[in-house]
Formats: structure tokens, sequence, C-alpha cells
């Protein structure tokens, strides 16, 4: 029974086999195995000085992606000599900044925390040119300006202190302003230059109307209270 079926098995799989085409020998014929086959290369492989890219012959394309290199990526410049200090939560003369830490529980869970910098807004003497400028520096570079100096810790930093406002307090300046009373005042730009046009607003006319007062002369009060010209 078992012994039948599988010989009916290996007799359908050899007769669905194809066959190799024998060899004839002294012996007689036997199918030739796959390991007499030989193949001929499809394709040639030049070497040496005769081969396309040794000789130039390239194609245009080819030149062309050969020639053509890529772009330098423009890189940001971040470092303090660039931003000036002024940029984010920063020391304008040290470049002290936030530190990354962790809180730890009593269980020694941790969570990330941003330790920052003791920064205030301070407003410091310049000596060299007799003038207050406001920075934003730790209380650790409040300290060093007192060793330092604030010319040279500026010159480290790369800050351009001639760029940052100013309070002047040259005693020059305080015996010109004794002797003409006050600062000069700055011109507004935006300020209107000539008599503003005669403008009445709703509200107003009605309130006139509902009060039964005289028109014109109201109108004529109101536009000397606000410097408008009247017809």
């Amino acid at each position: 029974g078992r012994a039948d079926f599988w010989s009916s098995c290996r007799r359908r799989c050899a007769q669905s086999l194809p066959r190799l085409p024998s060899v004839a020998t002294t012996q007689g014929t036997r199918p030739m195995s796959t390991a007499m086959l030989t193949l001929k290369p499809t394709a040639t492989v030049s070497h040496g000085s005769k081969s396309a890219f040794a000789a130039g012959n390239l194609t245009a394309k080819f030149q062309k992606m050969a020639m053509t290199t890529p772009s330098p990526v423009a890189r940001v410049n971040t470092t303090v000599e660039n931003i000036h200090g002024k940029s984010g939560r920063k020391c304008m003369l040290t470049g002290k900044k936030a530190n990354n830490g962790y809180t730890v529980s009593f269980s020694h869970i941790r969570n990330k925390k941003l330790q920052g910098a003791n920064l205030q807004y301070k407003r410091v003497y310049w000596p060299e040119q007799q003038r207050y400028i406001r920075l934003r520096i730790s209380t650790n570079a409040l300290k060093t300006i007192n060793k330092v100096g604030l010319e040279k810790m500026a010159e480290r930093a790369g800050l351009d202190l001639m760029s940052l406002a100013y309070t002047d307090a040259d005693p020059k300046r305080r015996e010109w302003l004794v002797e003409n009373g006050a600062a000069p005042a700055k011109k507004n730009k935006r300020a209107p230059t000539g008599p503003k046009k005669l403008f009445v607003p709703k509200w107003k006319q009605e309130r006139m109307a509902k009060k039964g007062q005289d028109v014109a002369a109201e109108t004529k009060k109101f536009a000397e209270r606000w410097g408008m010209q009247t017809a």
C-alpha cells in the first residue's frame, strides 16, 4: 500500500521533469549534467587605455554630472561675535546660558529641568566714553567687570558697545543742560505739518441736535480746541 503509493509519486515526478540532452561516450549515452554547460560572456569589458572612460569618450550628460559639484550648505553663524549677545537668555559679556539638569525626587524619579543663569538687566557705566549702557548680564559678570573692565570684556565677547543705546553722563553735557535749560527735544516725524481738516464726529452732532445748541458756534469751539481748520 504505502510503498506502491510512493513509487507512483516518484514515477510521476520523473515524467514531469524535462529531459537533458544525452552525450555520446565510449560507455554509451548518458544525460548531460549542468556542470558540463559552459556560458559565453554576453559583454566584453575593455581594460587599460582602450576603455571609453580612460580615452575620455564620455557622454555630455555624464560630463556635466562630473563637472557640477554640490554647492556647500550655508551654515548659520551663531557665535557670540555674530549675535552680539542680544539673542536668547544669554549673558552679553560672558555668554553664560541655561544648563540641562534634572529634578530628582525621593523615589529617584528624574524630570528634565533647565537650570537658568542668573541674568539681570543692569545699567553699567562706561568710563572711557562717559556714558551709561543697559546690558543683560549675569551676576558673575558683574564681579568680573570690576576686576577686568567693561571694554576688555566686551572685546573678548565680540560686543560692539557703541551700537547699544546709552545715557550720556559727560560733565560737559551737564553744564550745557544747565545753561540751555533742558535737553533738545527730538522731532516727531509722524506729527502733522499743517492744520487738520474739520471733522465733527456723529456723536457730537447728535448731542448738539439733542440739546438744541448753536451748531456753528459749537463747531467753531470744537475746531479751536482740537486745532482744526474752519472754513
